[in-house]
């Protein structure tokens, strides 16, 4: 299986829009709200076309706390640049005052709401079509995409069991387990005797692609027949999801490649306007003048 996309926790969706698009360089492909709490924005962002295992989102809570990462919590993405792009990279977050250091290869970082970004490279350089114009990221240097997120947990061998079972992929001597693409999720044994509490710059939840609703619900009844905790179905209108939880209580989502961001905008204009589900375009009104509100 890969990656679909990583959505985050943010406390202000100017500083969050700046950083992710002006510094890293990825577009802005939806603006629109929380289908659970409407007045609560959430953006998305991705290569030019918003195309799946690019996509990183953020929930926007005006005045959000700090987190408390505790015995259970998804932490920091690890994003992939091309290969010979790692020099590059570090002189530009240099540039634009972003604190960056160079560990075994990689770049680590922080957002503006302090979660842990890494840029390891790759083979991988995103075809001309997707690239973002104009963005002061040479082409060949973008971003391609997400490899992988921390999974902590008090007891990491429920969650390699999960795992196994349920979207049968191995787990390494690292307790690392390997998706497709070079792409992983890094299994950690949390020694916190905390809860956990969402702050700035939590996760929370990582999505895995599947092809259509037929695989979709297939996994739903593996769910259900392997005692998993299924949480729900929701139609998001760019893609259908399940949401589920495993047994460090950390959220999954299963989520459709298609129909995809181009569906409600024409592609040369994604996320330029607040994009609604029709269910809610009759309180756009209110939306509106609830998001005018925040920052």
């Amino acid at each position: 299986m890969k990656i679909h996309h990583i959505s985050n926790l943010a406390a202000n969706a100017t500083v969050n829009q700046h950083f992710y698009t002006d510094i890293l360089g990825l577009r802005l492909v939806k603006n629109t709200v929380n289908q659970e709490n409407f007045k609560i924005r959430h953006l998305f962002y991705g290569d030019y076309e918003g195309t799946p295992g690019t996509v990183i989102t953020f929930f926007v809570f005006p005045y959000l706390g700090h987190r408390t990462d505790g015995n259970h919590y998804i932490g920091g993405m690890t994003l992939a640049i091309p290969a010979g792009s790692i020099g590059w990279w570090q002189q530009w977050l240099t540039n634009q005052q972003v604190p960056v250091v160079l560990q075994n290869n990689q770049l680590v970082f922080t957002d503006p709401d302090e979660m842990t970004i890494v840029l390891t490279q790759t083979d991988d350089v995103l075809p001309p079509k997707r690239q973002v114009p104009d963005n002061n990221i040479p082409g060949e240097y973008q971003l391609t995409g997400i490899l992988g997120t921390n999974w902590a947990g008090p007891n990491i061998d429920p969650t390699k069991d999960f795992f196994q079972q349920f979207i049968d992929t191995s787990t390494d001597n690292q307790s690392k387990v390997t998706l497709s693409d070079g792409q992983f999720i890094q299994l950690i044994q949390s020694d916190k005797n905390v809860r956990s509490r969402f702050g700035r710059g939590s996760i929370d939840h990582l999505a895995l692609q599947v092809t259509n609703e037929t695989e979709l619900f297939d996994f739903w009844q593996q769910a259900v027949d392997q005692g998993w905790q299924v949480e729900m179905y929701r139609d998001r209108t760019w893609f259908k999801s399940i949401y589920l939880r495993d047994p460090s209580d950390n959220r999954l989502e299963l989520a459709t490649t298609s129909p995809g961001f181009t569906i409600d905008e024409p592609l040369a204009s994604l996320g330029e306007k607040l994009t609604l589900p029709q269910w809610l375009e009759p309180k756009r009104s209110e939306i509106e003048i609830a998001l005018s509100k925040q920052k």
